[in-house]
């Protein structure tokens, strides 16, 4: 699904950094990278990106927003960014998945089915997308490092401490330069007006405002 453009992308799903781009033209015509927290960068790095691409918010038709899982409070300041600006002009909200971003960039690099997609998580354990022999990606999950070599499964990781726990793990780049293409050629994104952040841990499948919220 390819996303109105220009389009205003925000991943903010990193345990460290925030990134920012605009798409345009089925390219990235601008964008914005910040090491510190969501809560400091995210508004600046989009900022920088629009001034890249010589745009204005004004210009923007559609925001598309990462909704994990990883770092829940860089994916809800970027959702509500996103809602806010959407609310000031209408405009369309997509949202894509970190894990599934990149299985369809490790495939779209030739690896073969199946493997096993894991990227850290909280108190040691991992994220995780099994990609099988055929048909659609298993659901996100939440393992032990146990749990994800008991698949028997290759692993496929962005984070260079997957060598050390996962023998034979292949550490790929994160799949952000793959994004433009990624959006226009495979089902990634989806439309989604209140976007959340997603968490396959057992727990809970979702953070919703409501559980952070105090007592009338």
């Amino acid at each position: 699904m390819r996303p109105p453009e220009p389009c205003l992308v925000l991943d903010g799903s990193a345990r460290v950094g925030v990134r920012v781009g605009v798409l345009r033209d089925g390219r990235w015509s601008g964008e914005g990278v910040a090491a510190e927290g969501a809560l400091e960068a995210t508004f600046a790095c989009a900022e920088s990106a629009l001034r890249a691409a010589g745009l204005t918010l004004a210009d923007i038709r559609s925001f598309a927003v990462c909704v994990g899982p990883g770092s829940i409070l860089g994916i809800r300041v970027a959702a509500l960014a996103a809602r806010a600006w959407a609310t000031l002009e209408p405009r369309p909200i997509f949202v894509w998945e970190s894990l599934a971003a990149v299985a369809h960039a490790t495939l779209g690099a030739g690896q073969p089915r199946p493997f096993v997609v894991a990227l850290e998580s909280r108190l040691k354990r991992w994220n995780t997308l099994a990609v099988p022999a055929a048909g659609a990606f298993e659901p996100p999950a939440e393992l032990e490092p146990e749990q994800v070599r008991a698949l028997g499964l290759p692993v496929v990781s962005t984070a260079e401490s997957a060598s050390a726990l996962f023998p034979g793990a292949q550490v790929v780049p994160t799949p952000w330069t793959a994004l433009p293409t990624l959006f226009a050629t495979t089902d990634l994104l989806r439309t989604e007006a209140k976007p959340e952040a997603l968490n396959p841990a057992a727990t809970y499948a979702t953070w919703d405002g409501e559980r952070h919220r105090g007592p009338a």
